[in-house]
Order: C-alpha cells, then structure tokens, then sequence
C-alpha cells in the first residue's frame, strides 16, 4: 500500500518551512496586514487542509486499513544518516495519536493565526526601526513547523531535534516585546528553565541510544521490551541484562532512562519544580500565550511521555505521578488569588498539565491524552477571550478593574463562559442525551483519570488478578483471589467484559498497531512484566494456571491515597477559580469606568472564539467521548493486543481490564465525591464575589487566611528560593571565582611574570650583553687592536722595509750570538 496519508503529513511541514522564509526575506516588502494572511494561508491553512484529509480518512479507515498504513509509513522512511552501524532514517510516525495530535494542532493553531491578524494590527509595527508584524507571524510559522515536525518524528533524535526548535521559537515569541524591560528576562527564564530539563532528557537519550541500540520509537520498544524478558528477576533469573542488572543511585537503567526522558517534559510542560517559567511566559502576546499554553509547547511534554510510555518501569511512572500531583494540586491553589486575567489561566494551565502528567503517571493513557486535547480547545478559547478583553480594554489585565464586560463583550463573555464550564468539569452523573452522557469533556476525561487513580489507590489488590484458583500477592502482599466469571459454558471472562467493557484501555483512535493497543490503564509493558513471573504449570498439584497474562498487578506498587486525595481536591479548587475569574471579568458591576466605557470587541477576533466553543463541545462528544465511553465497542477497532510475552490476545484479557464490577465500579464511587464539584465550586465562588472584591478582602484579612494568602501569592516563594539558590547563587559563585580569579589566579599569573621579566632582563642585559655578547666582543676588540698595531710598520716604502729587514736580521744574528754564548758557557 502507498503511504498517502504519511506523505501529506510529511507534506504539511512545507509550507510553513517555506512561509517563513518568505516572510523573513520580503515581509517588509509585503506590508500589513497581508503579511498576516500570508502567515495564515502558508503557515497553518495548508497544513489544515492537509490534516483534515488525513483525519477523516483515518477515522473512517477499519482496523486491517490503518495497521497497513501505519506499516506502509514505516517502511517509506528514508536514510537520513549512518553513525557506524547504526542508521538513522527520517519519515512520518503514523498511528492514531499521531493523526489526532497532529489535527488538534492544525485546527487550533489556525484560529490563533487568524485571531492575530486582528489582535496585532492594533500595534504598533516597528521598534527601533524593526517591524515587528511580519516578524511576529514569521516566527509563528517556524513555531508551527516545529511543533507539526514534533509531532510526526518518527524516532527520538528527530523528536529532540524538532522538541529544541520548539524552545528556540518559544524564546523568540515570549521575547517578543524585545523592547520592554520585562520581556527579556522571561523569555531568558522560560529558555534556561527548558535546557535543565532537556540535560536530562539527553541523558535519557543517551541511555536509550546505548542499551537499546537504536532512537527508533518502534525499534526502542520493541528492544525494551527484550531486555524486559531477559533481565534479572522477570523471566529468567539466570540472565542479566545491563539495564535492569545496573543500578545507579538505587534506580535500575532502565529507571533512570524513563526519569530522564520525563524531565524534557518537565521542562517543557512546566511541571513541578521547573514549573516557574510559565506565569512569565505572560509577557509575549495572547496569542503566544494560546498557542503555548493550548497546542504546542506544553502539549509536546505530555506527548513526549505518551511515546515513551512503553520505555517506563513501574517506579518511573510513580515518580512522573508524584510530579504530576504535586503539580496539579499546588498550582490551582496559587490560581486563586492571581488578578492579572493572562497569569490566573496560566496557573490552571499548569494545574491541568499536572492532570495529565498524573494520568499518565497512575496508567490513564487514553484519559490523559483524551484531557489534553480538550484542554487544548477550551484553554485556545480561554486565552483568546482573554486577549480579547485585553485588547478592548486597551491592555489592562488587572481583573480588579473589569466588571460588568458582559454588557460589551457579549460573544468573550459567553463563550469564555463555555470554557470555564469545560474546564470545571461540568456534567451531570447519570444524565443522558440519547446515546450521549451530560457533560463536556473535561468532566470525561478527569472523570477516567480519577477513576484509574481510586482503582489504584483503593482496588489494587484486584486488580488484574491472577486466574482462578490461584492467589497472588497483592500490592500490599496479601494474597488476592482471581477477579474471573463463570461463563455458562465453563470459560472465563475478564471482569471488565462482564461489567459491559468499562475499562479504561484503548487509545482514542485504536488503530490496532502496537504503538497504542497495549497502553492501559494497567500500565506499561514493565509494569504488567514486574508482577508476571509464573509458573506456566501452576502451583502444587498440576493445576494448571496462565503463565505471564496473569498477575500482572502484583509486583506494581499501589497509589499513595493522599494523591488519589489531591486530585479531588483540585476538582473542587478548579471550578472555584475559574468561575472567579470570570464573575471579575464580565460580571457584576464595572469597578473602573474608563475601563468600561472603552471597552470593545473585534468581529475579526470573536470569530475564533465561536469556532473554539463549538470545537470544545465536538471534541467532548463526536471524536474521543464516543471512543472512551463505549469501550466495548471501540475493543472491535482493537481485536489483537501485544502482551508482555509479545504475542497477540484479545483484548478482554484479565491484565488489560479494570476491576469495574458493579459493585465495584469507580465511577459510582467518584459520583459521591466529585460529581458535583463544579456546583459547589460555583456556588462558594459567587457567594464570595458576587459583590466585587469586599468579601475576599475581609477574608484574606482574618488569620490564617492572611498568610495563606501572602504564601499563594508569593508563589510558594519558588522565585525568590530559586533567586536565592541560584540567581544569588550564581552571582555568589561568580564573585568567588572573581576574587579566586584576581587574588589567586592573576596574583600569581602577576608574580610569576614579574619573576619571568626579571630573569629574562638579566639574561639579556648581563648574561647575554656583557657575558655572552661582553667575550665576543672582546676577542674581535683585542684582534682589532693588534692588527691596528702590526698594520703601523706596513708603510708600502721600500728603502723601510730594507732598513727594516736590516734592522731586524742584525737583531736576529745578534740574540742568536748571546744564546750560543751562553749555551757554550
């Protein structure tokens, strides 16, 4: 089969390649605003275009037909380089996270395109004689290109290649106001904060490249998995494999690997501790701030951690839980007392981020990735409608000087309105609409991920249960019986198939490749393999047991209950801040009247805001709820799954299930504790703002209201502890260098060249001149004078040179005379 669907992915990263280049040789020359429409067309409408085709084809392709895409994609990919034995190839990842990542982008980053053209054309277009229109959507088709080239990386090199790109755009968009004091710096912070992260993500990547032998995201799969099956203390003992016999710091390699991988999506979605460049990722345009926080940067972290989920052990995942939760619980808290419209969405950001890094972390595959592309709808349509009321109330952010804009922006008001409600996780438990539940998708999705999170947390000892007749040590090594039914006929049945196929399992669009099929809520391939070590022949007495497919909860740790308790409580700490930050924006009464009076909004950016609202309501039903709420009928899509023994069973198999009995079902238990949270979260909110800021003033100013809310405000004190630990820190050090640098080094660089200056003046001027030079000299001053000596008698006279000889011949005769009287006497 031709990879067509791979090729117009491939195809999609052209044009904005190209309208970047366009823009960055002859924007000035193109003008504006149809620079903007250039940004458009090129950067994000083919691209659009592109990936809608792909995405109806792929939702209405069966099962067989995507499998033969997918490998068709795979085997078109072209060498790119050779490092030794090792090729490294480029091409298109083509499965069903790929299409849907890969459309969500397109689809919301072409909304923002187009809510800038409106938004920019009411700045001014050049600083210090550089215009800055054409430059703004010059940089937002690289962003593009690298985020949609991010996206269809086929291996992890490519990925990291795009994932770098990615930070550079960042950079240069939240430094776009180059010529304020505050841009700079947060844009610095948001790039510094991202190289922490990506060292570790390189080491992972060296791990990866080392023991797995390849940056393939198949082939490092499928190499993990081999280690897995061969390592010390899985199945077969007698075997060790360096990335689980090899330990460092008490983690195995393979831990290490899946940690450092995560802290690239550390940096990149901001989670806790490199969390603190996000609030000040402000400081770029709206837009910027919708396409950051909606379908590029952050969304790339929570991606990265869906590609790599098969490379995770069980400890990784725990640890990218930890993080996720720490993050979730502790940034909506701060988003409570924000006043500035922009920082207050980006807290709930990061606390939403939080939730799907938590999702994953606990095994919420689908759910996490179902969260994350809701999100980006109504968190598109929140920072639009916020840079809405920004622009109309001529740049003030301040939501303490808004109120009562619901009378002026009618459109922001209400569908701002649609993406708290989303947000909130608004739905009724137990309402349906024909087929349909009542609710929009952040009430699925965070649904599913607390559902996993209590199973983990309160059912993990039945949790993929061994088969029948045989008891295996749970989580908290009690021994668990088998979770199986009775069929009529004697067979067994996993107990999600008797629950109806409620389960959290499959991928949004299961495409029946191994890229998605065995991601689930049970977790990863590590982690089924950690509780699979059997005996393929039973227990005492030839009874005889499923070997590896049972069991697979067993060697898992379960969930600390205090994070299962810390996603609940954000659930009711979410609705509280979103609907506050709403009732201050367009409800009750003005508090600034200048800032009512002029007060306006633009059909040009309204429009996006209607599109994003009806999108946040379609992609809560008609694309991923469906696919989520029927797990039954989405298995069909799915019929083979690749254990940890690497051969196909079907789905229903007990270590693939949830333990959704329904005397057990999570769900009814979450009706009682979060079902309504978004009502209750309201209800408090409007109680306490429905008359401006009075109430939370005389609140904040009770203890110990007072100094939780100076610690929500100061953000934990993060800025100034990273300030101190390494701002100051930093200085401190570059001080002591200095001193070290000019007291030490330089004094006795100094000394020892004063010495070498001495030593070489005396040997010049002692040694050499009146030694070396002083005997030279001499010799040819004593033979110039002996010759100017012997040269006087050399008179050129004849009659001297015979008087002479004369002279001396006498002279001569008369010594020799003397000499033999005396001899003879």
């Amino acid at each position: 089969m031709e990879p067509v669907l791979a090729k117009l992915l491939a195809a999609s990263l052209i044009t904005p390649f190209l309208t970047f280049w366009i823009l960055v040789l002859w924007g000035p020359k193109i003008g504006k605003p149809r620079a903007g429409w250039v940004g458009l067309i090129g950067g994000m409408g083919v691209p659009l275009a592109l990936s809608a085709v792909v995405f109806v084809t792929w939702f209405f392709t069966s099962p067989e037909q995507r499998a033969e895409l997918t490998a068709a994609a795979q085997h078109s990919q072209v060498l790119w380089a050779q490092l030794g034995r090792f090729d490294v190839t480029f091409g298109v990842k083509l499965d069903s996270l790929t299409v849907a990542m890969h459309f969500m982008v397109c689809f919301i980053a072409f909304w923002i395109f187009f809510f800038s053209i409106g938004y920019m054309s009411g700045h001014a277009d050049c600083v210090h004689h550089q215009s800055k229109y054409w430059r703004f959507f010059a940089y937002l088709a690289l962003f593009a290109f690298s985020m949609l080239g991010l996206v269809i990386s086929p291996s992890l090199l490519f990925l990291f290649i795009f994932w770098e790109l990615v930070g550079l755009c960042s950079y240069l968009l939240i430094g776009f106001y180059f010529e304020t004091d505050y841009a700079p710096p947060a844009a610095m912070k948001a790039f510094i904060t991202n190289r922490v992260g990506d060292f570790g993500f390189i080491i992972g990547l060296g791990i990866v490249f080392t023991f797995l032998g390849t940056l393939d995201l198949e082939g490092a799969a499928a190499a993990f998995k081999t280690q897995l099956a061969t390592s010390t203390g899985l199945f077969a003992p007698q075997v060790t494999v360096p990335i689980f016999g090899w330990t460092f710091s008490g983690m195995t390699l393979a831990t290490l690997m899946g940690v450092g991988l995560f802290c690239g999506a550390m940096g990149k979605s901001a989670q806790f501790p490199l969390h603190v460049w996000l609030p000040d990722a402000m400081a770029g345009p709206t837009p910027v701030s919708a396409l950051i926080h909606a379908a590029t940067m952050v969304a790339a972290g929570v991606y990265l951690v869906a590609r790599v989920f098969r490379l995770l052990t069980p400890d990784a995942q725990m640890f990218i839980a930890v993080i996720g939760c720490i993050t979730l619980t502790f940034m909506a808290l701060i988003a409570i007392v924000q006043t500035d419209i922009k920082k207050c969405l980006a807290y709930s950001t990061l606390s939403q981020l939080g939730y799907m890094i938590f999702g994953m972390g606990v095994g919420a595959w689908t759910a996490a990735l179902f969260h994350l592309i809701t999100h980006a709808f109504f968190k598109a349509m929140l920072f639009l409608g916020s840079g809405q009321v920004i622009e109309g109330c001529h740049h003030v952010q301040d939501m303490r000087r808004m109120g009562g804009l619901r009378t002026k922006m009618p459109v922001t008001c209400w569908t701002f309105f649609v993406g708290v409600l989303a947000i909130a996780g608004f739905g009724i438990p137990g309402v349906h609409l024909g087929h349909w539940k009542f609710g929009l998708g952040g009430f699925f999705s965070k649904d599913e991920i607390l559902a996993v999170a209590y199973d983990r947390a309160y059912n993990w000892g039945r949790f993929g249960a061994p088969s029948e007749g045989h008891a295996e040590a749970g989580a908290n090594g009690e021994a668990r019986p088998a979770n199986k039914e009775k069929h009529a006929d004697g067979g067994t049945r996993s107990a999600e198939s008797a629950a109806g196929g409620r389960g959290v399992r499959l991928a949004a669009f299961s495409s029946g490749s191994s890229e998605e099929v065995q991601h689930s809520a049970a977790g990863t391939p590590a982690q089924k393999a950690a509780g699979s070590e059997k005996d393929a022949h039973g227990a005492e007495g030839g009874e005889h047991h499923a070997s590896e497919k049972d069991g697979v909860a067993s060697g898992i740790q379960a969930l600390p209950k205090w994070m299962f308790w810390f996603a609940i409580l954000t659930a009711y700490v979410t609705p509280f801040y979103m609907f506050r930050a709403w009732w201050l924006t367009f409800m009750g009464h003005p508090r600034d009247h200048h800032v009512h009076e002029h007060a306006h909004e633009s059909k040009m950016m309204t429009t996006p805001l209607v599109v994003l609202a009806v999108g946040t309501l379609v992609s809560s039903y008609f694309l991923f709820r469906p696919m989520l709420s029927h797990a039954a009928e989405a298995a069909a899509d799915a019929p083979l799954v690749v254990a940890v023994d690497g051969e196909a069973h079907e789905p229903a198999a007990a270590l693939l299930s949830l333990d959704h009995t329904p005397e057990r079902d999570p769900h009814k238990k979450l009706v009682g504790l979060v079902g309504f949270a978004f009502l209750i979260g309201f209800a408090v909110s409007w109680a306490i703002y429905r008359n401006g800021l009075d109430v939370a003033s005389r609140i904040k100013a009770i203890p110990p209201f007072n100094l939780l809310h100076t610690l929500l405000e100061r953000k934990y004190y993060f800025d100034e502890l990273y300030d101190f630990l390494w701002v100051r820190g930093c200085r401190a050090v570059a001080a002591v260098c200095a001193f070290i640098d000019t007291w030490v080094i330089d004094l006795v660089y100094n000394l020892l060249s004063g010495v070498t200056e001495r030593i070489a003046a005396f040997s010049g001027r002692v040694l050499d001149a009146q030694g070396v030079d002083g005997f030279v000299n001499g010799i040819s001053e004593t033979a110039n004078d002996l010759a100017e000596v012997l040269r006087k008698p050399q008179t050129g006279g004849i009659r001297k040179y015979v008087l002479w000889s004369v002279g001396l011949a006498t002279a001569a005769i008369a010594a020799l005379i003397v000499v033999m009287r005396v001899n003879g006497g």
